[in-house]
C-alpha cells in the first residue's frame, strides 16, 4: 500500500515513521535506558511491586513488566499515551499518593516529567499490548508506530469488575535481548534499591544489593560514638543517568526508609545534583540503632533536636564527604591536566610569578569545588588567565565579590543582551553628558565672570540639551566666524587667544557652532545651519537689546559672506535673568529666531532630557565622585 493512501485530508500535520525513534532516542533504542524508564513509570504510579519477565536469546518468551501501581481509566490512558511531551508535573503533580489499601505511607517523589519514558515499551516490540486496571475496570489497548500518526492505539477490550489496580505491558513479539536476566539485575540494583518498599523481580528473581557487581558496590561501617555502628553502601551505576532522580543518599532504620532518598540529605546538600556524580552515584545508609523517637510520626524526616540523630548525621555524612572526595580524585588528577593544557599558549605569556599565581588557584578550584564541572572550571581559569595579563589585575575579582546573587543575576542578563564594547560605549555617552550637565551647573551657578567664559567651551558638547535637532556630530566650533566678532568689537588679542573657539566680550561670551550645507554633487556649499550661543554673566537681564546684539552678529556674518540667507540661524541667549515682558523668542523672517532662557531652565532641560538618570544613577561611582568634587554652588536668582 502506498503511503499516501493513508493520508487523509483531515491530517494537520504529517509525521515520517521515523519521527518517534528519533524524537525518543535512547528510551527506544537502547535496552538499558528503555528498562530504567519503564521501572520508573511503575515507580511514579506508586507500585510496590514490579514483576518483569525478561526475554532471554533462546528463549522465545516475549518481554513483559507488570506492576501492582494505581492503574489507568481508558481516559486517562488515552490522553497520557496520545500526548507528545505529556507534561506529568502539570497534570498530576511531582508527587503519587499512595493507595488506600497502603496504610501509613507516604507520597513519593515522582521520576517522570516530560512523558518520553512510555516510548521505551517500543524498543521491545511494536505493536505492544498495554493492559491497566483501575477501579475495578480493566482496558486493553494496542500501541503501535503509525506512518501518519507517531503513535497509534487500537482499543481492545474494556471489561468491568472487581480486577486489582495495576497495569502491565507485554511484547506482541518475542524478540531476543543480548542482556541475559543477571545483568537486567545489575542495572535496575544500582537505581533501585534506595527504597525498601519497591520491589522489583527479573524472572521470579528478586533484585537485591548481591546484583550489584562487586566492582560497584562498596560497604563499610561507620562509628557513631556512644550510639552504635552504622552500615554504608556505596553504589555506582556505571554510567551517568540523564537525571539524579534515582540517585542521592537513603537512611533506613529497620528497612523502611525515613524521608525521600536524594541529595539533599536533610539540609545537607553534599553534591549539586546537576553532575554527572550526582546522576551516577547512590548511598544507603542503615541506622538500626535510632529508634522511633529521632523519627518525626509519619517518617517523612528525622527530629533535629536529637542529639543521636544529629551525631549519627555528621559522622555518616563526613564519612560521604570522604568517599566522593576519592571518588572524584582521578577525575580531578584530569580535569586539572586538561585545563592546563587548554591555557599553555597562553600561561607562556606570562610572567613566572603570574603563572605560579594561575597554578595555584587552579590546584584550588580543583579541590575545593569537586562539583565544578571541566567546562565551568575552563571559564574560570580563562577569567583568572585574563586578568593576569590586564591592567586592572584582580580589582574586578573584588568588584564582584560585593555583588549580591541579585546583582549576579542582573549582570548575566545585562551581558545576555549587550556585548561588553556595546555596553561600554552606550554607558560611557551616559556618564560624559551627566558629567557635563553638573558641570555646567557649578559654573553657571558662580558669579565670577571668568566662570562664564569657561562655561562657553562646554557648549560644544552642550548643543544636544536645546533639543534633538541640534544632537549631530557635524555641528563645530567656527573659528571663522568667532574671529569676525572679535574684531567687530575689537576684542584684545592677547586675552582671545587664550580662547580660540568663542569671543571673549566685555559683560558675556559667545560661541558659534555650524553644520555645513551640500550641494546636488555632495559637496561641501556654504553653511547649513548655525547655533549662536551667547552668556551673559550674572546680573545683566537678558532683554531687547541683548537679543538685538545676537542679530547684528547675522547680519555681520551674512555682509562678510560667512552664512547665507537659506542659512537657518538658531541663537541662544543664556543669563540668570530675564527682563520683563521680554522671554518669548523674536524671529527675522522664517530661518532665523533668537531664544533667551535662564540658566536652571537650560540645566533643568538638559537633565530631562537625560530622562532624571542623574537622580536614578545618584550611587554609580561616577556621580558620587562628581558629586563629592563640586564647590558649594550658590542659588541661581531668576527675576
Amino acid at each position: 500500500m502506498d503511503w499516501a493512501d493513508v493520508v487523509s485530508d483531515s491530517q494537520g500535520t504529517l509525521f515520517d515513521e521515523r519521527f518517534l525513534g528519533k524524537y525518543a532516542g535512547s528510551i527506544m533504542s537502547d535496552p538499558t535506558t528503555a528498562l530504567v524508564e519503564l521501572v520508573a513509570n511503575a515507580w511514579d504510579c506508586f507500585a510496590t511491586e514490579v514483576n518483569i519477565q525478561w526475554p532471554e536469546l533462546s528463549s522465545k518468551t516475549p518481554f513483559t513488566i507488570r506492576d501492582n501501581g494505581s492503574g489507568m481509566t481508558k481516559k486517562e490512558f488515552s490522553t497520557r499515551w496520545r500526548t507528545l511531551d505529556y507534561d506529568r508535573t502539570l497534570h498530576q503533580g511531582d508527587t503519587a499518593a499512595p493507595p488506600e489499601t497502603l496504610q501509613n505511607a507516604r507520597p513519593r517523589r515522582v521520576y517522570g516529567h516530560n512523558g518520553r519514558g512510555r516510548h521505551a515499551a517500543f524498543h521491545f516490540s511494536s505493536p505492544y499490548r498495554v493492559i491497566t486496571c483501575k477501579g475495578g475496570t480493566r482496558c486493553v489497548f494496542d500501541v503501535s508506530q503509525g506512518r501518519v500518526h507517531p503513535i497509534e492505539i487500537a482499543l481492545v477490550e474494556e471489561i468491568q469488575g472487581t480486577f486489582p489496580n495495576g497495569t502491565e505491558i507485554l511484547a506482541l513479539e518475542a524478540l531476543g535481548s543480548s542482556l541475559e536476566p543477571d545483568e537486567v539485575r545489575s542495572v535496575l540494583s544500582t537505581r533501585f534499591l534506595l527504597d525498601p518498599s519497591f520491589k522489583v523481580d527479573v524472572n521470579g528473581v528478586s533484585v537485591t544489593f548481591d546484583d550489584v557487581p562487586n566492582d560497584l558496590i562498596k560497604e563499610l561501617s561507620v562509628p557513631v560514638a556512644d550510639y552504635g555502628m552504622a552500615t554504608l553502601r556505596i553504589m555506582d551505576s556505571a554510567r551517568a543517568d540523564r537525571t539524579s532522580k534515582q540517585h542521592g543518599i537513603a537512611w533506613w532504620v529497620n528497612r523502611r526508609l525515613v524521608g525521600e532518598a536524594g541529595w539533599n540529605s536533610f539540609s545537607d546538600k553534599l553534591i549539586d545534583g546537576r553532575t554527572e556524580e550526582a546522576k551516577r552515584y547512590s548511598f544507603v545508609v542503615e541506622a538500626d540503632f535510632l529508634t522511633p523517637a529521632e523519627i518525626t510520626p509519619d517518617w517523612s524526616a528525622f527530629r533535629e533536636d536529637q542529639l543521636k540523630w544529629t551525631t549519627t548525621k555528621a559522622a555518616v555524612h563526613d564519612q560521604i564527604r570522604d568517599e566522593l572526595a576519592t571518588l572524584l580524585k582521578t577525575k580531578r588528577i584530569q580535569t586539572r591536566t586538561n585545563i592546563a593544557k587548554k591555557h599553555a599558549a597562553m600561561l607562556q605569556t606570562l610572567p613566572r610569578l603570574s603563572q605560579d599565581r594561575w597554578n595555584g588557584m587552579l590546584n584550588q578550584l580543583v579541590e575545593r569545588c569537586p562539583t565544578f564541572s571541566e567546562t565551568q572550571l575552563e571559564q574560570v581559569m580563562g577569567v583568572l588567565a585574563n586578568l593576569e595579563m590586564s591592567e586592572s589585575q584582580y580589582s574586578l575579582l573584588e568588584k564582584l565579590h560585593k555583588l549580591t546573587p541579585n546583582d549576579l543575576d542582573s549582570w548575566n542578563g545585562l551581558l545576555e543582551e549587550w556585548t561588553l564594547k556595546s555596553a561600554k560605549e552606550a554607558l560611557d555617552e551616559v556618564s560624559n553628558r551627566l558629567k557635563l550637565i553638573e558641570e555646567i551647573r557649578q559654573k553657571a551657578a558662580s558669579s565670577d565672570t571668568k566662570e562664564v567664559q569657561e562655561l562657553q567651551p562646554l557648549f560644544g558638547e552642550a548643543l544636544w540639551i536645546f533639543g534633538p535637532q541640534f544632537e549631530s556630530i557635524e555641528f563645530t566650533s567656527n573659528k571663522g566666524m568667532t574671529k569676525v566678532i572679535r574684531e567687530l568689537f575689537k576684542v584684545d588679542d592677547t586675552g582671545s587667544r587664550k580662547r580660540p573657539d568663542f569671543a571673549v566680550l566685555p559683560d558675556s561670551t559667545v560661541g558659534f557652532y555650524d553644520r555645513p550645507a551640500f550641494d546636488s554633487e555632495h559637496n561641501q556649499d556654504g553653511v547649513d545651519t548655525l547655533i549662536i550661543v551667547e552668556l551673559k554673566k550674572p546680573g545683566v537681564p537678558l532683554g531687547n537689546d541683548e537679543k538685538t546684539q545676537v542679530w547684528e552678529y547675522i547680519k555681520e556674518l551674512r555682509g562678510k559672506g560667512l552664512i547665507s540667507t537659506n542659512t537657518r540661524v538658531t541663537g541662544f541667549l543664556l543669563g540668570d535673568s530675564i527682563a520683563p515682558q521680554e522671554g518669548e523668542p523674536s524671529t527675522h523672517g522664517d530661518r532665523t529666531v533668537i531664544r533667551p532662557m535662564l540658566y536652571n531652565t537650560f540645566v533643568g532641560q538638559a537633565e530631562k532630557r537625560m530622562m532624571n538618570l542623574h537622580k536614578r544613577l545618584s550611587d554609580a561611582p561616577f556621580m558620587k565622585k562628581i558629586l563629592d568634587d563640586e564647590a558649594p554652588i550658590q542659588p541661581i536668582l531668576v527675576n
